[in-house]
């Protein structure tokens, strides 16, 4: 019984739910939440509103043979001259699954190195939790920030829509914002992982970055050569395909998983290295 209560007091059980650490980073990402919001939802009504002067262009495009060049860019641009495919190619491919992510892994990539590199750690340290739960609650308490970017973005492109008089599944855009929810914390699950390993937020955010923009031009090179496909598989892109789901509301099961693996992966990594780190104070 005594080794159970140690165990679970070793890792801050008893002051497991009160979640502190995750409140306060909460309270600090409350004014970049308002304005991620504001900005995801400005840039959908600015792309979503400008698809009907542009429509019969890009019609006109497709059928002349032109813009093959563009095309080889950008999976599915075949079919911008769609809403549907409008709205993958200019809100989320890039401001969506590319900005999006790199905005939220570059705090949390900062999350815990800024302690570090701010000598505030010991600060952190002397709440009565584990290093593992501090790891975690820096987690937990990112997760409101992108939920709220998220469900509000998701009303904002429904609503312009109606308003512009074209029309989307809603259930088609629902799974694509519902499957966003683990390819933003894999993000930042990986963010943390640099956070834990770099004391420098700077260098952490930096990293991060270079990963994201890496992986995206990965997955872009693996569509266009069919030779180097097998490099998608590097890429967290490759699992999540927001024009397929839009448009078919099929989602990739597996990718899905693949997700849930490198967030669980990153987490545990995560604990296991804060918990044995050498942090000077």
């Amino acid at each position: 019984m005594k080794e159970v209560r140690a165990l679970t007091d070793g890792f801050g059980i008893g002051h497991f739910f009160r979640f502190r650490i995750a409140s306060q980073v909460m309270k600090e990402n409350f004014r970049m939440t308002i304005i991620l919001t504001l900005l995801f939802m400005g840039m959908t009504a600015m792309y979503a509103g400008m698809f009907p002067q542009f429509q019969e262009f890009l019609i006109q495009m497709i059928e002349s043979g032109g813009g093959e060049s563009f095309y080889n860019m950008f999976p599915h641009a075949d079919q911008m001259h769609t809403y549907v495919g409008f709205l993958t190619i200019e809100l989320y491919t890039i401001f969506w699954l590319l900005i999006l992510g790199i905005i939220l892994g570059f705090i949390g990539a900062a999350s815990i190195s800024k302690e570090i590199e701010g000598k505030t750690i010991d600060l952190l340290m002397s709440n009565p939790v584990s290093r593992k739960q501090i790891v975690f609650e820096k987690f937990i308490g990112l997760i409101p920030m992108f939920l709220v970017v998220n469900f509000v973005t998701m009303i904002s492109v429904f609503g312009i829509t109606i308003a512009i008089d074209e029309s989307i599944e809603f259930e088609n855009l629902l799974m694509v914002h519902l499957v966003s929810i683990p390819y933003f914390l894999a993000i930042i699950s990986i963010g943390i992982l640099l956070s834990v390993i770099i004391n420098e937020k700077m260098k952490s955010s930096i990293f991060l970055i270079a990963i994201l923009i890496g992986m995206y031009f990965i997955n872009m090179i693996s569509l266009l050569t069919p030779d180097m496909e097998f490099l998608g598989y590097l890429s967290m892109n490759h699992y999540f395909d927001t024009f397929i789901v839009l448009n078919k509301g099929e989602i990739d099961i597996s990718g899905v998983l693949v997700l849930i693996c490198v967030i669980t992966f990153c987490l545990v990594t995560s604990m296991i290295y804060f918990e044995h780190k050498d942090i000077e104070v």
